[in-house]
């Protein structure tokens, strides 16, 4: 992506890579642990199946907005990438799964198409904005997983 918003978050769950990657790329757990995420529905192929596809609704600033996305790579208990394919902006995101200690460390990253034109000036303030709800997804998957 050419002019893009990068958004990188970490956390450290104390629990074993192979249970917070069951957990954190089962479809069916994603609303309990997405603060934001309305809707999530496995449409085409597997969870583990790379192109398959999601639909997903969010809600941002009390607005639904509908999107899917594909899986385009599956590494089990290591990494998930997806990319974009029906939404407002493009995208391409990651979850990586690394043992540190004796807990997982999980790293979240979104490269996101940046805003043009006259909206490009708001740009920091949506990144801060979702960094900061990464970042409270990220401690709900920590408060779930270890609880």
């Amino acid at each position: 992506m050419a002019n893009t918003m990068r958004t990188e978050e970490s956390i450290t769950i104390a629990r074993p890579v192979d249970a917070v990657f069951d957990y954190m790329s089962n479809p069916e757990n994603a609303a309990e642990w997405n603060s934001n995420l309305v809707d999530y529905t496995q449409e085409s192929g597997k969870p583990d199946e790379i192109g398959s596809v999601t639909s997903f609704a969010v809600k941002v600033a009390g607005v639904r907005l509908d999107a899917s996305e594909e899986l385009t790579e599956y590494e089990a208990n290591k990494h998930l990438g997806f990319r974009s394919k029906k939404s407002r902006i493009g995208y391409e995101r990651a979850l990586d799964f690394a043992t540190d200690g004796n807990g997982t460390r999980v790293t979240y990253l979104m490269e996101a198409e940046a805003g043009t034109g006259l909206f490009k000036f708001a740009d920091p303030i949506v990144q801060r904005l979702f960094a900061h709800d990464v970042r409270g997804n990220l401690e709900k998957a920590k408060t779930v997983l270890e609880g």
